[in-house]
């Protein structure tokens, strides 16, 4: 523990970090979750000094008391290492009760920027015995891994893209789920084959648009001819304008490849979560983004939302999204997922017996509910 930071130190760090940005996404699935459990909320930089410290009122003065402050630094106390210090020694989540260090036991996550490897912070809770819950770290490393899906975007926040119902947009690309992709225009729904999406969704989250040599890069896994692309395009076009698109106000343009008036159902789910909108983000999300594509640009983007979503809904702690999450095909084998659902559904109720039967059925040994 050190003296804290002055108000123009601490404004000052605050400003200056990555992290920034993300506190309301943090507080939105933390936050009740954290006040029901009395403890209080950390956001911390790298080097363990807390930037954002939140909770309620009571537990603030009594951390007060004890030296936790915004703008001291809490990785090492009286030599020995917090759950914070630990978690970002190890890089790996942690859970500590270290009584020569803190009065409260602490869990902790790091926080990794995967666009340039660094760690920016991490995130904590302390203030009572619960952060030693199970669920308190599974929560604390759901928040984490949605709080780096959002740092992967280029812009640091929201995916690129139109925004939720942005008026620019004349046409919906439906790309979640097991159902074939789709385009919705006024004129009605359009099915498309599986590289007229693929291609339509790279165009659409590259609103500046793409050189012809980076969109085959981004499309297609194996090398392929400028002739090749230029013939897919066309069929492209012809596949557009048969669904009536262009007459709906969907540009698609050449040199570069710049595709207008289009907004993806996938975009559309990322936005909800960096507002915190857990239900509109599941009510949106029809299951993983064009499933099977090899092309890597939607690889990537697959596994980022499906990874944002799932941090979401799994920090967030709220049966009834759980229960939404758990009846996507992609969440049938998460045994993590099924057994924060058994710890947070009513004991003894049908929906927690159905939870720890999933459970045992994929461990054949039984949930961990330690």
């Amino acid at each position: 523990m050190t003296e804290p930071w002055d108000q123009a130190q601490l404004a000052a760090a605050r400003a200056a970090s990555p992290l920034a940005a993300l506190v309301p996404l943090v507080r939105a699935l933390l936050g009740q979750a954290a006040r029901e459990a009395e403890l209080l909320v950390v956001v911390a930089d790298s080097s363990g000094r807390v930037l954002w410290l939140e909770g309620e009122d009571d537990a603030l003065a009594t951390a007060e008391a004890w030296g936790l402050l915004a703008g001291t630094e809490w990785a090492l106390v009286n030599g020995a290492l917090t759950g914070l210090g630990r978690a970002l020694a190890t890089r790996t989540p942690q859970r500590v009760d270290s009584p020569d260090a803190s009065p409260h036991p602490w869990a902790a996550a790091p926080v990794r920027d995967p666009r340039s490897g660094t760690m920016p912070g991490a995130l904590a809770v302390t203030g009572s015995p619960a952060a030693l819950d199970a669920f308190v770290l599974a929560a604390l490393r759901g928040t984490a891994s949605t709080v780096e899906a959002h740092l992967a975007t280029t812009s640091g926040g929201v995916a690129s893209g139109s925004p939720v119902g942005s008026s620019s947009a004349h046409a919906l690309l439906r790309l979640t789920g097991p159902d074939a992709p789709a385009l919705d225009t006024p004129h009605g729904t359009s099915p498309l084959n599986r590289r007229h999406a693929e291609l339509l969704a790279t165009l659409a989250e590259a609103p500046g648009g793409l050189a012809g040599t980076e969109l085959m890069a981004r499309v297609y896994p194996q090398p392929i001819t400028t002739v090749t692309l230029r013939a897919e395009m066309s069929r492209l076009r012809k596949a557009l304008e048969a669904a009536g698109a262009f007459e709906a106000g969907v540009g698609l343009s050449s040199r570069p490849y710049r595709l207008t008036g289009v907004e993806d159902d996938g975009a559309r789910v990322a936005a909800h979560l960096h507002r915190g909108a857990l239900q509109p983000a599941l009510n949106e999300y029809g299951g993983e983004l064009l499933p099977g594509s090899e092309a890597p640009a939607v690889v990537a983007r697959r596994e980022e939302l499906s990874a944002a979503l799932r941090g979401a809904v799994l920090g967030a702690g709220n049966p009834d999204l759980l229960q939404a999450y758990l009846r996507l095909p992609e969440a049938d084998g998460d045994a993590q997922a099924w057994e924060i659902a058994a710890q947070v559904l009513p004991d003894g109720s049908p929906r927690q017996a159905a939870a720890l039967a999933h459970l045992d059925g994929l461990s054949g040994l039984g949930p961990s509910l330690a």
